[in-house]
């Protein structure tokens, strides 16, 4: 009986692990080199913490030998010098990050009175740290924003040697008092220690809570990158899984498929790895073809001026002579829409787009009214080029080949294959021309203020994007 529970048991857990794990839009890896870089950042930052460290003025009792009991009082604790020469921050599988400080040193100067019966003496001491330790184990989670999140999990800290040296006459007097002086140091030192760690830590969570995880594209879409699982964290990389969807503003209606596994390359040459899954754009046609704004109207004045083909009865009556006898020597409109939502598709060096749409064609009437003369359908393949610019992806689409058939015709039968010559220079001159100025404005993706790419580098993947960039940080 047991046996069988413990399978059923453990099944429904493999099962409900499935159920909960989503497939992201686009997933980043941090690799170890973001975090050696990151050190450098982060130890630069808790030297100003440690340096700027308050110490209350101290005062006791303690029994000398040659003396007996004295009163003591220690003031103007103050750190003039310090350094944290060695330094190593690695992942920590499912807990997070572990950094690790030694031989850290630190000069204090000070004040100190002593007082007993007979004995009124005070002077000034400067105390030499040496052997500083610091441990410190930060954990990454999801905040209930969706954002990353980090606190301090565990820190300790202690300190080798402290040695305190008398700036004033009458040394060999002082020195009665010496080791004295060092216990009180040393403890009000480690006690601060851990909590200007902890200071450090906040300041970074303070900027993580800064990072944009919706972005508003125009007054149609939005852009949502919170995070849909926990942080991943092995020993040599830490995962993050954003949602990575294009949504309608002011609605939450999620498209007929779902991202696909990213799989990211098990390199680690580069501080930060982007998978972004063609769904992120197909979630963004989906929602603008929802939202019917996948349409154009175009006239004779968007026809470039050097074209000999215009957009009138007369240019069309060469291949439809029967138009020109209808509608002598009008101007015409084409209202292209969409008829289903475009679909693009990554594959090894190659992304193209599918889209599927319709020419209204219409002759104008001297009365600015408009008569219908045919529909025809299209069926467009486009090759997308994506680039990197100021954390925005951008791209440009240039046309493969169009397909051109006849819906219906309101001035009688003709050839189709006659225009599709015409409407190759429409999609090329016009249509995708407008597309690109929009296309040039860019994605933003997911960052945190004060974070740069430095040198990106994209490949296409069946189905991903892949950026390999590393990172500068700009105080």
């Amino acid at each position: 009986m047991l046996p069988r529970l413990w399978i059923v048991t453990t099944s429904l857990l493999f099962l409900a692990s499935c159920i909960l794990c989503t497939n992201p839009g686009l997933k980043a890896r941090v690799t170890q080199k973001a975090l050696d870089y990151g050190r450098q950042v982060g130890v630069a930052v808790l030297q100003q913490k440690l340096r700027v460290m308050h110490f209350p003025d101290l005062d006791g009792k303690a029994h000398l030998d040659v003396i007996g009991t004295i009163r003591y009082y220690i003031t103007s604790l103050h750190i003039d010098k310090l350094g944290l020469p060695q330094s190593a921050v690695k992942f920590s599988a499912g807990r997070g990050i572990q950094l690790s400080i030694i031989n850290g040193y630190i000069g204090v100067t000070g004040n100190f009175k002593i007082k007993k019966a007979f004995i009124r003496t005070s002077g000034s001491f400067e105390v030499s740290v040496s052997g500083l330790s610091i441990s410190e184990t930060i954990g990454m989670t999801r905040d209930s924003t969706g954002r990353p999140a980090l606190q301090s999990l565990a820190c300790s800290a202690s300190i080798g040697r402290v040695d305190v040296v008398f700036t004033k006459k009458k040394k060999w007097l002082y020195n009665l008092f010496r080791k004295l002086l060092e216990k009180p140091i040393r403890k009000a030192l480690t006690s601060q220690i851990c909590p200007k760690v902890s200071s450090a830590i906040n300041e970074l969570e303070n900027n993580l809570k800064t990072m944009e995880i919706l972005f508003r594209i125009d007054q149609f879409a939005e852009i949502d990158y919170s995070l849909v699982n926990q942080i991943e964290i092995t020993n040599d990389a830490m995962d993050l899984d954003f949602k990575g969807e294009f949504y309608r503003v002011g609605q939450r209606k999620d498209p007929p498929f779902k991202p696909p596994p990213i799989s990211l390359p098990s390199q680690s040459t580069r501080m930060l790895y982007l998978g972004i899954s063609d769904f992120l754009a197909n979630s963004a046609g989906f929602v603008y073809y929802e939202a019917g704004v996948l349409q154009m109207n175009i006239t004779d004045k968007m026809i470039p001026s050097e074209s000999p083909i215009r957009l009138n009865t007369k240019s069309f009556g060469v291949i439809i002579p029967q138009l020109e006898k209808l509608y002598p020597n009008m101007p015409m409109e084409m209202h292209l829409r969409a008829t289903q939502s475009p679909v693009l598709r990554a594959a090894t060096s190659n992304i193209t787009v599918q889209a599927f749409g319709a020419f209204d064609v219409y002759a104008v009437l001297p009365n600015s009214t408009l008569a219908s003369l045919f529909v025809l359908n299209i069926e467009a393949s486009v090759s997308a080029q994506i680039h990197i610019v100021q954390m925005k992806l951008t791209g440009s689409l240039q046309l493969n080949s169009l397909k051109v058939s006849l819906e219906h015709s309101n001035v009688g039968p003709f050839r189709v294959a006659s225009l599709e010559l015409l409407m190759n220079l429409a999609v090329k001159l016009v249509v995708l021309t407008e597309v690109n100025v929009k296309l040039a404005n860019g994605i933003p993706l997911p960052n945190v203020k004060k974070l740069k790419f430095i040198n990106p580098n994209l490949v296409v993947n069946k189905n991903i994007l892949v950026i390999a960039t590393d990172l500068q940080y700009h105080p």
